[in-house]
């Protein structure tokens, strides 16, 4: 990722430094003056926070921008690595997955098997579902905007938005290559090349991004290195201009992901959960199954332990003494592990001047995610919660080796916007629609308390439509700097989902005569009746990948597969005013209104209805964006305060059963506010530090227990009923420091340009999952990082570029997410997914044509 040769040399060092808006600075490719070296000028900033090219500066939006040159300054960029570019933004890890990430934005994120997150990430303008590591090269720049978004964006959403914009192709004939070597065995490379096949008619624009490096944390198992890095990505843009009222863009993004996997470490167990468990699951099959020295449950033979529930909490206490034993990066894993995706993003961009003041823009998008993969959410060898989706047929004897998820997206987007009455009247009209649906059979298989090979099928289709309108009217004429703005969505979303559950134990030759005399001699059935339902419990044919309803008799049934629909209509809005002073400064107030649509539950029991409903945030904010020239020493201090109302709020809800279940319910309402603070500080061309901080204050509404005797705060309740308030709102630390300072060394201009440079970033304490009253174990201390760099552009007046990087330079040891179930009316085990430890590496970069 490279900005060429359309800004100065002093610019793109400036960028190089650049964490945030608030951080990315130029100066004028001119001689200092006489004298102490002063600072030349702030780099103009340009977002898309509104959906048209404006100033940073002059947007009355709370918005971050993250420099793509930052990339070069890492092994490769990962979402993980945002939260110290972006202010206010938290990224972690979920459900044993660091490819499956959550955004979490001013306390609003996404609850597990919720359809839509709360921040939605945009590329080139259409809503995706996934983007991992591997997608962040060749970008104009990432921006972050916090709050409720949806009158000016296809989607509408509660939280905020991540915007990814490629580098469209110009007219210039250029290019770069860049490697990267490092520790870890790093080998990376990426490029573009740039052709104006017809000048300003026709231009193309290719990049690529191929990353590899070595895990951090070894299997000792099998020698596997899990947490490495392996991805392609390949990307084509195409513009068509047959005339000069009319603009074709379009954008194909095609990523590969094969690496090995998330190491999931098992950290904590609570016994008499897991005794609770086990002993309803095995206690029915007894003398049947037996565990072996390497802790898996496996039919019985001579020579096994008996997997009593005694003898299997046991097991469990020695894995985790031996994991203890063996430290965080080395697990001793027999289970599979993998990820293999394949992400397609294609948009088609049209823009027709139909005058110098009006233009009309229809975006079409196609989306396609596929995920095959196997991982370990307890982290341990006795299948206690074995994600191993694509691979259970290794673990459970059955199984299927289909995707773990499968969708696509059509999206289409159409927008007339102009200027009227002098061009004092900002306005845009539009309509937008998507429909979200299967691409081919997939399911969630896993195996569960050690027998329990369970699947379950959800096939949902969205359809979403949505009118919308925004204005902003220049009312200088009457206070000079004064404007009004606001705008209006009414949006239908609309579900239909297909889904179905089948559990059956693993099979063993005495399982099904050893259930069938447990019913009849233990229950009291008749013969017959226990023979029967013996059989077609341990012999179910579970349908993988298929949505059936199944006639067989079965302990765990019955096994229907159940359609449902449901419908979500939202009026959501925004209005407010700024005020800029003659020196420039800018004022702002807004209030907004952001919603999330409901869904389905694929988990839910007969008993309970699978309709979950929307969720809604009202916010207030207030901002100040300010620029500053203090005799040649030149400062930028953007400033947002908000308060948000959070209502009818999405989150999971555990079930007990033989197989405890999570299900989507609207559980609470909460009270999030705070300070978000960018600043920058340049006291000369050569010296440049910067800021960014955030403060947020969120707590649920308190509410009582439905029933005193199951208490969803106590973490000794056997069953519980409800949401515990006392939770703290997940992925919300409440504080967030970046420190940056960024210094141009004095050397001869012949040599080129050197840096160095260096980042600390904070974040105080932050609860990893929604359960942190239950599960005090899921808080994360706060932490802090320190990243070094060192820069040399145009190596002796050559095309050439040289960084060095060294990431966490303290080798800090914390977690990027976890996976929590330790209370007791859970499974109650505790696995941890950790960061990267130090790294260090070397990019070198030539660029060709105009761009050298």
């Amino acid at each position: 990722m490279e900005i060429h040769s359309s800004m100065s040399r002093s610019m793109r060092l400036g960028s190089l430094f650049a964490t945030s808006a608030a951080v990315m600075l130029a100066g004028a490719a001119q001689a200092a003056p006489a004298g102490p070296p002063q600072a030349q000028a702030l780099e103009e900033v340009v977002v898309t926070a509104r959906r048209t090219d404006e100033s940073l500066q002059k947007v009355p939006v709370a918005v971050s921008v993250v420099s793509p040159l930052y990339n070069k300054r890492r092994g490769s960029f990962e979402p993980q690595d945002l939260p110290a570019l972006a202010t206010g933004l938290s990224v972690v890890a979920s459900i044993g997955d660091r490819s499956n990430v959550t955004y979490s934005i001013r306390g609003q994120n996404q609850a597990f098997s919720t359809l839509f997150p709360a921040v939605i990430t945009y590329f080139n303008e259409v809503p995706v579902t996934h983007v991992a590591t591997g997608n962040f090269f060749d970008l104009e720049n990432v921006q972050v905007l916090r709050g409720p978004q949806g009158v000016l964006f296809g989607r509408v959403t509660d939280g905020g938005n991540v915007l990814l914009t490629p580098k469209h192709p110009t007219n210039a004939l250029e290019g770069y290559i860049q490697g990267k070597v490092g520790d870890y065995n790093l080998h990376s490379a990426d490029g573009a090349i740039n052709l104006p096949i017809v000048p300003d008619k026709l231009l193309v624009r290719v990049a690529f991004e191929i990353d590899s490096r070595d895990g951090f944390t070894k299997n000792d198992f099998n020698g596997q290195k899990l947490d490495n890095v392996a991805s392609e990505a390949y990307r084509v843009g195409v513009t068509f201009r047959p005339t000069d009222w009319l603009d074709n863009y379009t954008v194909v993004n095609y990523q590969h992901i094969h690496n090995h996997g998330t190491s999931t470490v098992l950290s904590g167990l609570n016994p008499a959960a897991v005794t609770a468990t086990a002993a309803g699951v095995l206690g029915i099959f007894p003398g049947v199954y037996g565990i072996n020295a390497n802790g898996q449950v496996v039919p019985f033979a001579p020579g096994l332990t008996p997997a009593t529930a005694a003898n299997y909490v046991a097991n469990l206490q020695a894995q985790l003494a031996a994991q203890q034993a063996r430290g965080t990066r080395h697990v001793f894993l027999t289970t599979p592990s993998f990820d293999r995706q394949d992400n397609l993003y294609a948009v088609n961009t049209t823009t027709i001047d139909l005058s110098p003041d009006i233009q009309l823009k229809n975006i079409v998008g196609y989306v396609t995610n596929k995920d095959v993969e196997a991982s370990n959410f307890s982290g341990d060898n006795s299948a206690l919660v074995a994600t191993c989706h694509s691979a259970c047929l290794g673990i459970a004897g059955t199984g299927s080796s289909i995707p773990f998820n499968r969708q696509e997206q059509l999206s289409e987007e159409i927008r007339l916007a102009g200027k009227s009455f002098d061009r004092k009247l900002t306005w845009s009209l539009g309509g937008y629609a998507d429909h979200q649906r299967p691409n081919g059979q997939y399911q969630n298989d896993t195996v569960n308390v050690a027998i329990l090979h369970r699947t379950n099928v959800q096939y949902s289709d969205t359809w979403s439509k949505a009118v919308f309108a925004y204005a902003e009217y220049d009312a200088s004429n009457f206070v000079r700097g004064l404007k009004f703005n606001g705008g209006f969505r009414y949006t239908e979303d609309k579900v239909k989902s297909s889904t179905a559950t089948y559990i059956a134990p693993i099979v063993a030759p005495a399982a099904q005569p050893t259930l069938a005399a447990v019913l009849q001699f233990g229950l009291g059935m008749p013969p017959a009746t226990a023979a029967a339902l013996a059989n077609g419990t341990v012999n179910l044919a579970i349908p993988f990948g298929q949505c059936v309803t199944l006639a067989t008799p079965s302990l765990f049934g019955p096994f229907n597969c159940r359609s449902y629909t449901g419908k979500s209509v939202a009026r959501t809005w925004t209005a407010g005013a700024s005020y800029e002073l003659e020196s420039g400064q800018l004022f702002y107030v807004k209030g907004s209104r952001g919603y999330r649509p409901g869904g389905i539950n694929g988990s839910s029991p007969p008993t309970l209805s699978p309709v979950y409903n929307p969720e809604f945030d009202t916010s207030i904010e207030a901002g100040v964006k300010a620029d500053w020239n203090f005799d040649g020493v030149l400062a930028r201090t953007n400033l947002a305060v908000f308060h948000d109302k959070y209502s009818n709020i999405q989150k999971g809800v555990v079930l007990p059963g033989p197989v405890p279940l999570q299900v989507v319910r609207n559980v609470a309402k909460a009270t999030i506010q705070g300070v978000e603070f960018e600043g920058t500080l340049r006291p000369t061309r050569d010296l440049t530090f910067g800021v960014n901080y955030a403060y947020t204050d969120a707590h649920f509404a308190h509410q009582d227990p439905f029933d005193v005797t199951k208490n969803p705060c106590d973490p000794n309740a056997v069953s519980i009923i409800g949401f515990c308030t006392d939770n703290r709102l997940a992925f919300t630390p409440r504080h967030q420091l970046s420190l940056n300072v960024d210094y141009r060394l004095p050397v001869d201009e012949a040599l080129g340009e050197m840096h160095v440079g260096g980042r600390y970033f904070y974040q105080s304490s932050t609860a990893l999952t929604d359960t942190s009253a239950l599960n005090p174990a899921s808080i994360e201390p706060g932490y802090g990082l320190v990243d070094l760099t060192a820069s040399w552009t145009g190596v002796y007046g050559r095309p050439i570029d040289v960084n060095l990087f060294v990431t966490n330079v303290t080798n800090k040891l914390y977690r990027t997410g976890n996976d929590n179930l330790l209370q007791r009316s859970s499974l109650g085990v505790l696995a941890n997914i950790y960061a990267p430890p130090r790294m260090f590496g070397v990019a070198v970069k030539y660029r060709f044509g105009g761009a050298s």
